[in-house]
């Protein structure tokens, strides 16, 4: 842990209580290997923790009080967890989720006072909205229960946060990614218990990982994320009569795909995305099992053609200046082995590049000069997720 990082949040901490934090936290983005748009569905992907974080000095109190470097503070008794409408899409929110969510399964909840600072870069596609969801659940698992509460339930509970009280759709692979640490295999064919394998991602493959920032944001585009999952159950309701896509047996749903008038042509085609994304990322959690480098890379790229073709999520109408479209032409461009394709909710936000270390210094310098060197972060995958920091 950077050790300027823990004074800066400190001295937020001081600054704002007026007093020494007890202890330190730190939770992770995540980053979408693949399987995108596949976990409302109940299919699978691949999700790794992300090394950018929110890191918090935190200690003990009666109610609750956060200070973010950036944001205004705010306060609240834990007695009163009500959803209140004004508060609907602050950190607030997110806050009063995840506690009522504990509080319902039965779980402890308590106070603290803790002060925030982040190197996610807001809006850019790494969920930051998932990390802070599961730095405020470690919190709570550490001051009040114990460490008993598991992963997958403080997955689950930031899922809950965030589609309730947040007023965002969200599926489990951000928070899944967030929470588990290093890289996951998951099958969210069982919602409630959705089935996680960890997998290295091998360092002999001599891939650095890098995120693209081409300059839109996610910010104000849910409207656009919740046409997705709407198309998808569509398709699967008008075709088979099911209420999700993992539920359909694709070749009786490819009997009814291309009859006329039965699905709208975004239904069908995002729905054609699905069925291809579950069998890409078995493919790619195999590959990576057997050490295929060449072949998890090109799985990589057939990802993002789906994406540009069917699922329609790299730009914004034809907004192609400064989209995930343009940004993974450039890359692509750049790359002779390596891969890059847009990650997350899609229409604006990050571009995640696999390079390998051999063409590292051409990509850097080309993709410098186009977006500026502010733009592009190497990131790793961490081992672990949202933890306490000891010294």
């Amino acid at each position: 842990m950077n050790k300027a990082r823990i004074s800066k949040c400190d001295q937020l901490f001081f600054a704002s209580f007026q007093e020494k934090p007890l202890t330190h936290f730190e939770s992770f983005g995540r980053l979408e290997l693949l399987g995108n748009h596949t976990d409302h569905q109940g299919g699978k992907c691949l999700v790794s923790a992300c090394s950018l974080s929110i890191l918090a000095s935190v200690s003990k109190s009666q109610n609750v009080e956060v200070a973010s470097e950036g944001y205004p503070p705010f306060r609240f008794s834990i007695e009163d967890l009500s959803l209140k409408e004004k508060e609907v899409g602050t950190s607030l929110s997110l806050t009063k989720g995840c506690l009522s969510y504990l509080r319902e399964k039965g779980y402890k909840i308590g106070g603290f006072k803790a002060s925030l600072t982040s190197d996610i870069f807001k809006g850019a596609g790494v969920s930051s909205s998932a990390a802070y969801e599961m730095l405020i659940l470690a919190i709570q698992n550490v001051f009040y229960n114990q460490g008993k509460i598991d992963k997958k339930t403080m997955a689950k509970g930031g899922q809950y946060s965030e589609n309730v009280y947040f007023g965002k759709p969200s599926g489990l692979l951000d928070q899944c990614g967030s929470v588990f640490g290093g890289v996951s295999y998951v099958d969210f064919f069982d919602p409630e218990n959705p089935r996680v394998e960890s997998v290295s991602f091998p360092l002999e493959w001599g891939l650095s990982l890098y995120l693209v920032n081409p300059g839109g944001s996610h910010e104000g585009l849910s409207g656009l994320y919740a046409t997705i999952p709407n198309d998808m159950k569509n398709a699967a309701g008008k075709a088979l009569g099911k209420k999700r896509l993992a539920d359909c047996d694709y070749l009786s749903f490819m009997e009814k795909a291309f009859l006329p008038s039965l699905l709208t042509e975004s239904e069908r085609n995002r729905a054609l995305h699905y069925f291809g994304e579950v069998r890409r990322v078995q493919r790619a959690f195999e590959a990576l099992q057997e050490g295929n480098r060449d072949l998890f890379l090109e799985i990589v790229r057939e990802t993002e053609l789906s994406q540009e073709s069917l699922l329609k999520n790299v730009m914004v109408s034809d907004n192609f200046s400064h989209s995930p479209f343009e940004c993974v032409s450039r890359a692509q461009s750049l790359l002779q082995k390596g891969s890059a394709r847009a990650m997350g909710g899609g229409f604006f936000g990050t571009v995640l590049c696999f390079v390998p270390n051999e063409e590292k210094e051409s990509f850097l310098k080309t993709m410098r000069k186009y977006y500026g060197e502010e733009s592009i972060s190497e990131v790793f995958i961490p081992n672990e997720g949202a933890y306490e920091v000891r010294p």
